[in-house]
This record gives structure tokens, sequence and C-alpha cells, in this order.
């Protein structure tokens, strides 16, 4: 565990095991700590790289509008690889976390080699009744992050009762929230849009989504339609986040994933560690 500082403000995170780097990029109201099951799976084959996005858990504050704050977590990561000595890594991102992972390929491509993302989506459609109906609700939601997280419990418990481990850690975030800190983001998260962009990514890409989500399931099933080198993984019995409710399923699935991107360059004559997959060099 380490804390790196950038522009006054603390990022705090952790690397694990050694390897090709992979970074995990937590959801909206979540830390790090939402990832204790891939950095104990992961680590064995990969450098495991999580951290706290800044405004969150250990993190630092969070002061930007809701413009720039989703570019300033971005730098942010990009400001830890430089220090790490990493130049390219694998990306994984749940929820919030996904939208982190789109901003990523889309403003600097050459330090991302891959993409997991999950339970995310790549825009809110302001102009659909649907889509107004969420940005609506995200701007009357202050009421939800400036209340006491023990009012929506006996809710939470009953949404997740299925999947008592990520209840547990949604439980956690509801009781440890930063208020301000995360209005803004789910502010800036309600205005992202990327769903143009995607089509110019050419990274090879995995898209998971539990089944339990039905409107989850359809936006995922957007960013696949939208991303040239994607497909599209729904895992039974799981709801958002789903590497959280299904740990085991959504290792595999990452592994897997990980491995045919390896073989895939070693089969273009680019060995592992040495192509555009988790180049460690100085910056």
């Amino acid at each position: 565990m380490a804390i790196a500082l950038f522009s006054g403000t603390k990022i705090y995170y952790e690397i694990h095991g050694a390897g090709l780097p992979l970074f995990f990029i937590h959801g909206h109201g979540f830390t790090h700590k939402m990832f204790k099951q891939q950095i104990k799976y992961f680590s064995k084959y990969y450098q495991v790289v999580v951290c706290d996005l800044r405004g969150n858990g250990k993190s630092g504050k969070l002061k930007q509008n809701p413009g720039e704050v989703i570019e300033i977590q971005c730098l942010d990561l990009i400001r830890l690889m430089n220090v790490l000595q990493i130049r390219e890594a694998a990306f994984l991102g749940v929820s919030y976390g996904g939208l982190i992972v789109q901003h990523l390929a889309k403003e600097y491509p050459r330090r991302v080699s891959a993409l997991v993302i999950s339970d995310s989506y790549c825009r809110i459609e302001a102009s659909t009744f649907t889509g107004k109906l969420q940005l609506a609700a995200a701007y009357c939601s202050c009421l939800i992050y400036y209340s006491p997280g023990e009012l929506f419990l006996p809710a939470t418990r009953l949404s997740y009762q299925r999947w008592p481990q990520a209840y547990s850690e949604v439980r956690h975030g509801m009781l440890h929230k930063r208020p301000n800190e995360l209005y803004r983001q789910k502010l800036a998260e309600c205005h992202a849009d990327y769903s143009e962009h995607l089509k110019t990514v050419e990274k090879p890409a995995l898209c998971l989504v539990g089944d339990y989500a039905p409107y989850g399931v359809e936006c995922m099933k957007e960013v696949v339609s939208r991303l040239p080198e994607a497909r599209l993984e729904i895992i039974p019995d799981a709801w958002d986040p789903s590497n959280l409710c299904q740990p085991d399923v959504f290792n595999e699935l990452v592994r897997q994933f990980l491995i045919e991107q390896q073989e895939s360059l070693e089969r273009e004559g680019n060995p592992a560690g040495e192509g555009r997959f988790g180049i460690v060099v100085d910056v």
C-alpha cells in the first residue's frame, strides 16, 4: 500500500503480485476493497494495481466540477502509471469504473492494452423517456447522498439478499460515504457519453454484466455493439456488481480473456512483456 501525491491531492493505491500490469477501477460508492477476491486471484498471474479514485476511500478530495471529474480521475491514473513506470496496461472497470476505462481508451489509447467493462454503459439517452427519468433522478438524488446511510440499509439488504458478499461491500459504502464528492461523480456519470468514441477504440474488450439487471444487459449490449473488438458475457445469477455476486465466474471469464490476448500477441510474434499488452518501461 502507498500514497502518491498529484497536484496536492493524495491517491491511495496498492500493488499485488508481479507480471503484466492489470488495473482494477472501482464503481460508484465503492473503493478498491470491492476487488478483494480479484486481488487474491489475479495477483498469482499479474501485477495487480488497485486504487481509490480521487474523492473516494483513502484518496484526497475531489473539488472539480462534474464536467471535469472523469478527466481528472483518469489523469490521476496516468500519473500513477508514470510513477510505477508502466507504459501500458489492461484496465478493468466496474460500473462507474467502466466509464473511467472508456475515457482512458478515448483520451490515452497508447496507455491501454485491453479493456474489461463490467455492469456499466456508454451513455444515458437523454432524448428518451427513460433517459430523462435517469437524469432527473440524478439531480434529485442529493437527499440520498446527504441522508444517513442507515436509512436505506433495509431496502438494500433485501435487494442483495441472494449475494451477501456484495451486500457487505454496498453496506460499507453507504455507511462511509463522502456525500459531496459522491454526488459530483453521480452527475459526471450521468452526463458522460462515449457512444461515438467507442467506435474508434481498436483494443480487445470484454464486457460483463449480471443477468439480474435487464436494463444493464441492454446497456452493455450497446457498448459491445460500438466497440470494434468486443464480446459480451452475461453472468448468471448476478447483479451489479457482478464481480461481487459471482466472483469465481467473473474471475475465470476475465482470466480466459487475458490469456487469449497474450496468446494472440505471441502468434503475431510479439512476446508477452514486449508487446502492447502490459509494457513496463522507464517513462
